[in-house]
């Protein structure tokens, strides 16, 4: 369906759009606008007699193909957001007016900067963190979280071959066949909590409505990712901490950064 939505849009489009948008698709393949450029596709529209609401949607196309653009590599740097920036207000627009995914954006940008070393810091007020934080402690990444735990369960099972009774006398049969019954013991991720999962540069916690833990970096014996879940191993304590969370490429990304800093 969009790739006709697409087809049809080219086919509607004239000449005088086809050649903006090429321009501009162009110029804007850089994430930047010179003002020799900026005079180019100002000629164009003038030319053909664009009005201001086709130039305003060939820019809002052009600018969705600018964010397409530098987070394809799934990393955004700071010079790749300024350009971003500049070239909405240039436009003067905003990232709702273009395909802009805010979550995307997160990741991505939080992604290039540990990817420099650099931790981003949040706000403790955008994420309802209810923790007492030290002084000078500095929050840079929460989430919701489940608290999960490893619990195992039985099924019963019943098996056999076929069974069939037969008429001895009257009110007494004999069963013929076999019939038995067996478990089968699992162990399958529990939810005992749900909260907010947070890491600061000298922690990593959980907050929830019944649980809560933190832990020091110093104590952190590992982490692993296995399916369905985050594991953290607490120097001193024989089951690990299980998480689940939405995504876990940002998070993980933070604490082997601070572990292997700290080594």
């Amino acid at each position: 369906m969009a790739f006709l939505n697409f087809i049809k849009s080219l086919v509607s489009e004239n000449g005088g759009e086809k050649e903006y948008r090429e321009k501009l698709t162009a110029v804007l393949s850089d994430s930047e606008l010179t003002k020799e450029e900026e005079n180019e596709l100002e000629t164009i529209a003038q030319k053909h007699g664009l009005t201001t609401e086709d130039v305003s949607r060939l820019q809002k196309a052009g600018l969705s193909g600018v964010f397409q653009n530098i987070s394809s590599d799934q990393r955004i740097t700071e010079d790749e957001r300024k350009s971003l920036e500049v070239l909405l207000n240039h436009f003067k627009l905003q990232t709702s007016d273009i395909k802009f995914d805010q979550k995307a954006f997160n990741k991505y940008y939080s992604l290039a900067l540990i990817d420099k070393g650099i931790l981003p810091e949040v706000s403790r007020e955008n994420h309802n963190i209810n923790v007492l934080f030290k002084k000078g402690e500095v929050l840079h990444f929460g989430t919701a979280a489940e608290l999960r735990k490893l619990r195992r369960t039985t099924t019963r099972i019943n098996y056999g071959g076929l069974t069939g009774s037969i008429k001895i006398a009257k009110g007494i049969r004999y069963r013929v066949g076999s019939l038995g019954v067996s478990s089968k013991s699992d162990e399958i991720l529990a939810t005992e909590d749900t909260g907010t999962f947070y890491i600061t540069d000298q922690r990593v916690g959980y907050m929830g409505a019944r649980k809560q833990f933190s832990i020091p970096f110093n104590k952190i014996l590992s982490f692993e990712l296995r399916p369905g879940a985050m594991y953290i191993f607490k120097d001193g304590k024989e089951t690990p901490y299980i998480l689940t969370l939405a995504d876990y490429e940002v998070p993980s990304a933070m604490i082997s950064f601070i572990l292997n800093k700290d080594e």
